[in-house]
């Protein structure tokens, strides 16, 4: 292409290119006009139209019925009426009146031209209606519009572009200061016949326009808003590219993308025309740019993409032949691709629609095809710069009958005997295309459990590293905090020492700028980081939490965190707060969506209880083995916050609300171990009343040895006939019963449903230790991470 011969205009013009789809109504028509005023209008502005909605097709069922003068002159009169419609809709009664009868004269023309053969000058009707009509409205607008047919100046001999002449005609139908509305689609050739350029030909008309006034920007509106990595309406995580680099949209174009095609960037190549892709149904997003390299802009990082080519066929030719693919995709007007070189031969793939009139133009010139005349689906991967997942792409194909395989360094194309299902390339888009995500963390509390969870994460990154990064962005205790990027686990310690203090709003404001997903993982006993939950879980964290405090907040406060899951779509995992590692809750959640009904949960929710309660023996004081524990390390600091029952009373508030039961803690009918009075005064005051505790402890013991039965701290919820009944009390059980068989520190929850009645289910386990507990929240993030992996393959993009 001769840049020096085309016409010398302005190189701020700016072109921009409707289609069908944006133009197919009243409504679609006034957007399009909102678009151009919102244009810089100090710049050449040139629109090129597409005929409206599904007009050409119209066309095209006449002419095919062009015999049947009855069914022609149907057809005819049903879209002067559609195409009436949209004038009078379009415009003001004035402006309508004119542009409806230019309308009726083309339409009324259109036997005779049948009649003489200029089916082109038929075609051509939609592209001259779609620019009257718009210049029109531009007018009515206070715009200088004008319409311009494109046949008046744009000249192909023998497929291409007359450079010379079409500058030179295209001079004599500029106005400066005006819009200048073009058809798209139609033109003339060198003998001044009508032609038309092919199916989306208006994107080519776009581009050998843009090239003819030397424009800054071509714009191609159209209703996707970006170039995407697959066809979106199949692969509901395809990635939109704001920016793609020009071989690679040079290779979609051959390959047939639905966006790009095959002739639409040639005109621009080697220009410093930047062409742009954007949807006029949001032109509020800045849509795709495809810039070419030059000595002040390198060129696009290289993307991923799946494409699809269905129904081709393969001609093999002699490898020195003088024609080219390219050449053969002129004259079908059809992506004609060169398959990467296998042996001596050349591999052509093509639409089989078209593959007999490639052989007869061939045979013209002399060159032998062997047309291979089973029909293909073709799937191309175009390489990403560090792409090496061909392995995996080429194992999941395998079951799917791989005919050829070719490939280079830039693309991959396989060709397989029926087209793919849309959740095979949604896998293969999975594997090839999309980048791993990366899940960042937030941990709060960094005492035993947070300093164990945070050693096992380590693993836990190994572990999930071929699907997605775990990448710590934040470690704080109730003191300091460490806000970074990417914090080492290895140094989050030191770190932590060295960190700063933080505020409520800080913190908040931080994990919202942390791109998604996220999670909160909450290992702290804290109240108030707890009411912190709804501010977090808007900031787009999804929630983990070992901390008992959210799970047991008043029902009001409790329902504010569950409606803000609901409206910001996030997921609150709390299996810890209960039975530390034990999945209970998790248990309960499947048994009720499998459709399960749960009729009783009781069980020994206490580690420090239970070990109690397992060593006493009689032979000491109680208040002695509450010593052994405490000096162990078994209880609170204060062991009178384990005796109080407490814990146990919010741990059964955890499951009734796991369950639905709308409970608030003080329904829960609670009979302390601890004698009323003792928990007064300090941890001494009660050493010199302790005996309060042994003796009401001993004369217990002494009724169940008697009984031959166990002392148990139980906790149970009832739940019959709509009704709700939970305790928590020191209860007398016989040796075969469920809670007495365990071992000191044990857990045990027994769930009575309606699967479940005569025999129960059963867990049992250690309920307290930073490993278990540690291991649980791993549990729970596990969850979390398979659910955000399976979505990324799934319709909805991964947030």
């Amino acid at each position: 292409m001769q840049v020096q011969a085309k016409a010398q205009h302005s190189n701020t013009a700016q072109v921009h290119k409707f289609g069908g789809s944006s133009l197919a109504s009243a409504q679609r028509f006034a957007a399009v006009a909102d678009i151009l005023q919102q244009q810089n209008c100090q710049q050449a502005l040139w629109v090129v139209v597409s005929a409206p909605g599904d007009t050409t097709d119209a066309l095209l069922a006449i002419i095919a019925v062009a015999e049947d003068t009855a069914a022609r002159d149907a057809a005819l009169n049903a879209l002067q009426a559609q195409l009436t419609a949209l004038v009078q809709q379009t415009l003001a009664a004035e402006a309508a009146t004119v542009v409806t009868a230019q309308l009726q004269q083309w339409l009324a023309a259109v036997p005779d031209a049948l009649a003489q053969q200029r089916v082109n000058d038929v075609l051509a009707i939609g592209e001259r209606l779609s620019a009257l009509l718009l210049s029109e409205l531009l007018k009515q607008q206070h715009f200088n519009a004008v319409a311009v047919d494109a046949r008046d100046f744009l000249r192909l001999k023998q497929h291409q572009p007359d450079w010379t002449a079409s500058a030179e005609l295209l001079a004599k139908y500029t106005q400066p200061g005006c819009i200048h509305v073009v058809t798209g689609y139609i033109a003339r050739d060198d003998k001044g016949r009508s032609i038309t350029l092919g199916r989306n030909g208006s994107d080519y008309s776009a581009t050998l326009l843009g090239a003819l006034v030397q424009a800054a920007e071509v714009t191609i509106w159209t209703d996707v808003k970006a170039i995407y990595s697959a066809d979106p309406r199949k692969v509901a995580c395809a990635i939109p590219y704001s920016q793609v680099s020009w071989q690679q949209a040079c290779q979609l174009a051959q390959l047939g993308n639905p966006v790009l095609h095959a002739r639409t960037l040639a005109p621009l190549t080697g220009t410093d025309t930047v062409l742009q892709v954007r949807s006029s149904y949001e032109p509020e997003q800045s849509g795709c740019c495809v810039a070419q390299p030059s000595n002040t802009q390198p060129s696009a990082a290289q993307q991923g993409f799946i494409t699809e080519l269905n129904d081709v066929t393969l001609l093999t030719l002699h490898q020195d032949i003088a024609v080219t693919a390219e050449r053969l995709a002129l004259e079908l007007q059809q992506p004609v691709i060169e398959l990467p070189q296998q042996g001596d031969n050349l591999c052509w793939l093509l639409p089989t629609v078209c593959a007999e009139q490639a052989l007869a133009w061939l045979a013209e010139l002399n060159v032998h095809a062997v047309w291979d005349t089973r029909r293909y689906c073709a799937v191309a991967w175009l390489k990403a710069d560090q792409a090496e997942q061909a392995t995996v792409a080429d194992q999941l194909l395998q079951q799917y009958a791989v005919l050829h395989r070719y490939e280079n360094a830039q693309q991959l194309i396989w060709l397989l005997p029926e087209p793919l299902s849309a959740a095979v390339l949604q896998q293969l888009h999975q594997q090839l295309i999309l980048p791993k995500p990366v899940l960042q963390l937030v941990v709060a509390g960094a005492g035993n459990v947070g300093a164990e969870f945070l050693s096992m994460l380590v693993t836990q990154q190994q572990r999930f590293d071929s699907t997605l990064k775990l990448n710590l962005a934040a470690v704080l205790n109730s003191r300091q905090a460490v806000l970074g990027s990417n914090i080492a686990l290895s140094q989050w310690q030191q770190q932590l020492t060295q960190g700063s203090h933080w505020t409520a709003e800080q913190l908040t404001s931080y994990v919202a700028a942390l791109p998604s997903p996220k999670v909160l993982v909450d290992i702290t006993p804290s109240l108030d980081f707890a009411r912190l939950y709804p501010e977090f879980i808007a900031a787009g964290c999804h929630i983990i939490s070992a901390n008992k405090q959210g799970v047991t907040l008043p029902g009001a406060e409790y329902q504010q965190i569950k409606q803000a899951l609901v409206q910001y779509k996030r997921q609150w995992f709390s299996n810890t707060t209960c039975g530390a590692g034990i999945p209970v809750q998790r248990t309960l959640q499947e048994l009720l969506s499998a459709g399960d009904t749960i009729n009783e949960v009781s069980g020994i929710f206490s580690g420090t209880l239970s070990w109690l309660l397992c060593q006493y023996d009689g032979s000491k004081p109680f208040s002695d083995f509450v010593l052994d524990a405490q000096q162990a390390g078994l209880t609170e600091p204060d062991p009178r916050d384990d005796l109080s029952g407490k814990d146990v009373q919010r741990k059964l508030l955890v499951l009734a609300r796991e369950l639905g039961v709308a409970l608030e803690l003080d329904d829960i009918t609670l009979q302390p171990l601890l004698p009323a009075g003792l928990e007064l005064g300090s941890w001494q005051d009660f050493w010199q009343q302790r005996d309060i505790l042994d003796t009401e402890l001993a004369t217990v013991f002494a009724r169940a040895n008697t009984a031959g039965k166990v002392l148990r701290y139980v906790a149970s919820l009832s739940l019959e006939q709509g009704k709700a009944s939970a305790k928590v009390a020191l209860e007398l059980v016989s040796a075969e019963h469920a809670l007495a068989a365990i071992a000191p520190c044990d857990n045990v929850f027994v769930i009575r449903s309606g699967w479940y009645s005569a025999n129960p289910l059963v867990l049992k386990g250690p309920g307290a230790g930073r490993v278990v507990t540690a291991g649980g929240l791993h549990a729970d993030l596990a969850v979390l991470i398979n659910q955000l992996i399976g979505k990324a393959t799934a319709p909805a993009l991964l947030t």
